[in-house]
């Protein structure tokens, strides 16, 4: 959803679909697309990109960011050597390079063909098709090839180019997710400075399109017999739209008069992590998401900074196919004493994809970080436990019967501990608090997807 992964630099590339890699939670090898950390001086683009310089991209990625550092036994030293020998042919490199992923044993971690890498598009929250990344000098470099179709595509950018402005902000210091904001500022349009080698600096406007199969947000009011409204919410998957579709959702429920609310997240198998850290934030004023710990052992609290919309008595719905940011949602309303989580045990999926652009167009999706609820709860291989263990009776004789289900729920005051709260001293969102700047913070920019 960028490439050195010291905690705070990673974690803040891992957040920010825009800015660099995108960060992905998904039980699915096919969808755990993910968080991607900082891009090191990208190869100057070329007409023709070479496959062998990209099967270096590809060792150098998983050496500075996969999580397992034993890499599932691997002669770490022996692989560098093969990839970098001379002798190869480029289709040679790539497959050994290919072969290199596949022999670390992790489902998530694998190497997409520049064919396969459009399959990403939906989850695209900047809408204009560019994947930043922040270098080690700091500077904010397009991180992977456009999609062919895109604005971006359209206006000549190229992997490698320096992202100088973003809509009139200059880009120096910013983080992913500020990379995130300044892009969002604007509905329609994103205005950028770019600069090459080449030709300087120009100006670039490019319209915001969004690719998306079908809205993630379901959302209606069901009347119970002592005449409650609750609100039912159905979100099927973290992709760019489901912030601003559950924002909509939201005041559309409220102006409708729900009294309490549903949040149903069962067979919600993931996506990007910006998604989960932004919608708990519409349930709790700046709650702590979760806590990720990267490669190096570094461990960081993320916040969400969004606007709170809703304070409505809730329950959350999972089952065993709620996975990664599905859980990462669910635990952080949990924890912040938010809802009450109804259902059965969830997927169990605790670990971060970083998906980080490479120079042929194609890309990397590979483990880059692991998680923990607020409350420091270990979710891998585990999943979250209901607090209210339920079989729906929708989910055995059909959907017709969904109002039922609803209608059956109860609102009890939540039995919790004191919520967890932010600390002043602490980064939100992956962002090092105003006065104590992260020197790390600013490596890593996520796009992600768990």
């Amino acid at each position: 959803p960028s490439m050195r992964l010291n905690l705070a630099p990673w974690s803040q590339a891992a957040l920010s679909t825009v800015t660099c890699c995108t960060l992905f939670l998904s039980p699915s090898p096919l969808l755990s697309l993910a968080p991607p950390p900082v891009l090191e001086s990208p190869a100057t683009p070329t007409s023709r990109p070479v496959s062998s310089s990209v099967a270096v991209e590809v060792y150098n990625l998983l050496d500075k960011y996969y999580l397992d550092r034993s890499f599932n036994g691997v002669d770490w030293h022996a692989a560098q050597q093969r990839l970098s020998d001379e002798s190869l042919s480029d289709k040679e490199a790539l497959d050994a390079a290919d072969r290199l992923v596949r022999s670390l044993g992790d489902r998530y971690t694998r190497l997409l063909q520049p064919s396969q890498a459009p399959t990403l598009n939906k989850y695209d929250v900047t809408g204009v098709g560019i994947n930043l990344v922040i270098s080690d000098a700091g500077k904010m470099l397009v991180g992977a090839v456009p999609p062919a179709g895109s604005d971006a595509a359209r206006a000549g950018i190229r992997f490698g180019d320096e992202v100088v402005e973003i809509n009139s902000k200059s880009t120096g210091g910013m983080t992913s997710f500020d990379a995130l904001d300044a892009i969002q500022q604007n509905a329609e349009i994103v205005q950028l400075r770019i600069r090459t080698d080449e030709s300087g600096e120009r100006e670039v406007s490019l319209r915001r399109e969004f690719i998306i199969p079908r809205n993630p947000v379901r959302s209606r009011i069901v009347v119970a017999s002592n005449g409650q409204r609750i609100a039912y919410i159905k979100l099927s998957e973290f992709n760019s739209q489901c912030k601003q579709r559950m924002k909509e959702a939201l005041e559309g429920l409220q102006v409708a008069g729900a009294s309490s609310l549903v949040l149903d997240l069962r067979g919600n198998g993931g996506g990007v992590l910006d998604g989960a850290l932004g919608i708990a934030g519409m349930f709790c004023e700046r709650p702590l998401v979760l806590y990720i710990t990267d490669a190096n052992g570094a461990k960081q609290p993320l916040y969400s900074r969004e606007e709170l919309i809703s304070t409505l008595p809730m329950q959350v719905w999972v089952d065993a196919r709620t996975a990664s940011s599905g859980e990462v949602l669910t635990a952080a309303l949990h924890d912040n004493c938010r809802a009450q989580v109804v259902g059965s045990t969830t997927y169990g999926k605790g670990v971060i994809q970083g998906v980080f652009g490479l120079s042929d167009g194609g890309a990397l999706v590979e483990t880059v970080a692991s998680y923990a609820t607020p409350r420091g709860r270990e979710i891998n291989q585990v999943g979250v436990v209901p607090d209210e263990p339920r079989m729906f009776v929708s989910d055995v004789l059909g959907a017709s019967f969904l109002d039922a289900d609803v209608k059956a729920a109860r609102f009890d005051k939540i039995a919790c501990s004191q919520p967890v709260l932010a600390q002043e001293d602490e980064p939100v969102s992956g962002v090092a608090a105003p006065g104590k700047p992260s020197e790390e913070l600013a490596e890593w920019d996520t796009s992600q997807r768990i």
